[in-house]
């Protein structure tokens, strides 16, 4: 099994192990499965948390262990670990699955505490891929990171910003939740553009930016944009890459 958490928990879990923390019903984990990106999924939303950087917690727990299973926006069963870790194989789409437990797990029951790729999984939602985000308590609920920010860029009291707003910000921001938004301005532009303005994007560090620039392009109806996304699809974060596929297929372009 593994527990996603803040690299700074770790002295502390390799000391004392996992510890239920006071406003969380259990120890959340998923099984390790033969798909590296389902058994590791939640890693970007639990970076919302604020964590810079996240590790991954392995442990070993016996199948007939009682956990809390299911969908993470559907009613939760008690069943044995076997069952739950034989119901998500057996989903066509798992992501958005979780198992917890009521228990802490002890020291004699971690196996390793090691490094996870950081841009793993889903933002927001499981196939949230240029989709605008919900601003209401249960998605998006007080406490959590930037929420205040993001609620307000979700139900503005100002004009929309203009096309050449847009264009001047995307150049100059650097936090990645308000270039989210401002990608989502652009697709809600429409009009036939010149992309060469989002390559400096295409260039950041940040496979999360490379990846809403991938899912921007097939909004810009330019020649260009299938030069772009064909150069992304050789990037190496997995999800960079399938965002640059789906985004030539829809421009009629294959693979």
């Amino acid at each position: 099994m593994v527990h996603i958490t803040d690299e700074k928990n770790t002295a502390s879990i390799l000391r004392s192990g996992i510890r239920i923390r006071r406003k969380n019903r259990g120890i959340y984990f998923m099984p390790v499965l033969q798909s590296h990106f389902i058994s590791h999924q939640w890693i970007r939303e639990l970076r919302r948390g604020g964590a810079k950087v996240l590790v991954g917690v392995y442990f070993r727990l016996p199948s007939s262990e009682q956990v809390w299973a299911g969908l993470y926006n559907q009613p939760h069963r008690s069943i044995v670990l076997g069952e739950a870790i034989r119901e998500i194989r057996a989903l066509k789409d798992p992501l958005g699955y979780e198992i917890f437990i009521n228990r802490s797990i002890v020291r004699s029951e971690i196996h390793k505490v090691r490094a996870v790729p950081q841009g793993v999984g889903w933002r927001y939602m499981p196939h949230a891929h240029g989709r605008p985000l919900c601003g209401c308590p249960a998605c998006m609920p007080k406490g959590l990171i930037k929420s205040r920010r993001l609620r307000e860029r979700l139900e503005p009291t100002k004009p929309l910003l203009s096309l050449n707003e847009v264009k001047a910000r995307l150049l100059l921001e650097r936090d990645e939740d308000e270039i989210m938004f401002l990608f989502w301005a652009l697709r809600k532009k429409r009009r036939r553009m010149d992309p060469k303005f989002l390559e400096p994007l295409m260039n950041s560090i940040s496979a999360s930016v490379r990846e809403d620039a991938a899912l921007t392009l097939p909004y810009i109806r330019h020649p260009d944009s299938k030069r772009l996304l064909r150069l992304l699809i050789n990037d190496d974060d997995p999800n960079v890459a399938g965002a640059a596929k789906d985004g030539l297929r829809r421009l009629g372009a294959g693979d």
